[in-house]
């Protein structure tokens, strides 16, 4: 089976592990939204961290 990256360290996660979470950014003056899959809430939380400021 296909393992799959994730959106922050692009590390191979299985697909029964990957965690999805809503990533909130702003494009422009726009407040914009993007599902992505990591291998943990710890990724999650860092690239969201990572696109805001």
């Amino acid at each position: 089976m296909l393992d799959k990256k994730c959106g922050y360290c692009s590390k191979p996660v299985k697909p029964e592990e990957v965690i999805k979470s809503t990533l909130l950014y702003r494009n422009g003056s726009l407040l914009a939204r993007k599902e992505k899959e990591y291998c943990s809430r710890r990724c999650a939380s860092h690239d969201q961290m990572a696109h805001e400021g």
